[in-house]
């Protein structure tokens, strides 16, 4: 169960406009997983992920309830060029960073996080593009089919999970109140690590037709970092492509992530 930092329902595909504007996340377990899945689905920045079939777009949450797009620039200057031919599945090319962690995401991706929800942690790389004969091409606009994204849980939100920083025990607890919720679950546990630190990759089964693959790849950060008046350190990064790379832009991630 996630906050505001945490909240991350993922949809595969989410018709809008990039944002655009200046520059540049037993009984008793039972009740424990229950209160997990409310969590993480109410994070502590007032950015809601909305489910539909399965890659995440962050939306500013109104007091009525409408969800407007909000007025940010991708860190990368200019909406990425538009690759041809096998340019679509280049996993690498994009340096993304914040003062937690960094790493390496694809080219064709639009950065798509403001310099506030970067100062907390988050990361947002989104595909946007259009399908041209049954591929999805990449223009910068249209729908959301691919991302990257990176959500941050305050730890006082993982600390209440009662698992202290035992990966397993976080996952176990995440599966049916989070990871089910958005897709199939086809494999819990696997094991990878992120800057030599233990990470775990869920996989799930995308709900679009489109999507390749859809994963969650978790983690418990070495230190916690500070995140406005909170501190994070666990994460939550979801990783969704419509291309037959979706191993590759995993071990691209999972390999070139350094933490701060």
């Amino acid at each position: 169960m996630l906050d505001q930092h945490e909240r991350t329902y993922q949809h595969e595909r989410t018709t809008a406009v990039p944002r655009t504007g200046h520059r540049s996340r037993t009984r008793l377990a039972t009740r424990r997983r229950a209160t997990v899945g409310r969590v993480l689905s109410g994070l502590g920045v007032a950015v809601v992920l909305t489910v539909v079939p399965g890659c995440a777009l962050p939306f500013v949450e109104t007091d009525d309830g409408a969800t407007p797009a909000a007025a940010v620039t991708p860190q990368s200057e200019g909406e990425p060029a538009t690759p041809s031919g096998a340019g679509y599945e280049i996993v690498s090319g994009q340096p993304v960073r914040t003062h937690c962690w960094s790493y390496e995401g694809p080219k064709a991706f639009v950065n798509n996080i403001s310099s506030d929800q970067e100062e907390h942690c988050h990361g947002a790389l989104e595909l946007w593009g259009e399908v041209v004969d049954g591929t999805v091409v990449p223009t910068g606009v249209g729908a959301v089919y691919g991302q990257v994204s990176v959500e941050p849980v305050r730890v006082a939100t993982s600390e209440a999970w009662g698992v202290g920083t035992d990966l397993g025990g976080a996952v176990d607890l995440l599966a049916d109140s989070y990871f089910a919720e958005n897709g199939s679950i086809l494999n819990l546990h696997e094991a990878t690590t992120l800057d030599g630190v233990p990470a775990n990759i869920t996989r799930v089964e995308g709900t679009f037709e489109e999507t390749r693959t859809k994963a969650f790849i978790t983690a418990f950060a070495p230190e916690r970092f500070a995140s406005g008046a909170d501190e994070v350190q666990f994460f939550v990064i979801a990783i969704v492509t419509p291309y037959d790379n979706g191993d590759e832009l995993i071990e691209q991630v999972t390999g070139t992530w350094t933490w701060s």
